[in-house]
């Protein structure tokens, strides 16, 4: 008996009993969890990288909200590595934070809750409100967050959780002597 896997599109197939020919196989259909394309899977989130068009703070939340999503805020300095994977070198990104109701309350949402991390340097005199008008919040190439004017344009990341695939399944498809194509 032979045993093989294959990634199609989102699906994975687990090929079992073909004993060659072009008989029809059983496959096993697995489940998990799939980004559509174009989007970064970490985990059981997806992850859009909005670069080649910095935008404001606020556009980049409006372009967010079109795709389904939301602006990111970072859960962990994990999460703040991956994200800063994902952009230029030299660029800071927008995150889903700010202080514009009320100055020096800030808040961060992930979508649905409140955050509490928040990775402000422990030098220095971060959020600063430069100017009096730095009220949206980014994360610096080094994963240090900083306020900034949110009209200013900058990479940003939308973040949704991982559509989950379906239950498994068996399935039958044609499968050729060296099952190495799927028909």
């Amino acid at each position: 008996m032979v045993s093989k896997w294959f990634i199609f599109g989102l699906i994975s197939l687990h090929l079992m009993g073909c004993a060659g020919g072009n008989e029809m196989c059983k496959a096993s259909i697995g489940h998990g969890w799939a980004c559509p394309p174009t989007w970064y899977q970490w985990g059981r989130k997806c992850y859009k990288a909005m670069i080649t068009e910095p935008m404001t703070w606020f556009e980049a939340k409006e372009e967010c909200i079109k795709m389904g999503s939301v602006l990111v805020v970072p859960l962990s300095q994990e999460e703040t590595d991956f994200l800063m994977l994902l952009v230029p070198e030299s660029s800071s990104i927008w995150i889903n934070c700010n202080d514009l109701e009320k100055e020096g309350t800030w808040k961060c949402q992930d979508g649905t809750d409140e955050v509490e991390l928040r990775t402000w340097p422990t030098k220095g005199r971060q959020p600063s409100n430069s100017g009096g008008d730095e009220h949206c919040a980014e994360i610096r190439p080094n994963g240090i967050w900083n306020d900034n004017q949110c009209t200013r344009k900058r990479p940003a990341i939308c973040i949704h959780p991982a559509p989950q695939l379906h239950e498994e399944a068996t399935v039958f498809v044609g499968c050729q002597q060296d099952m190495d194509t799927l028909q």
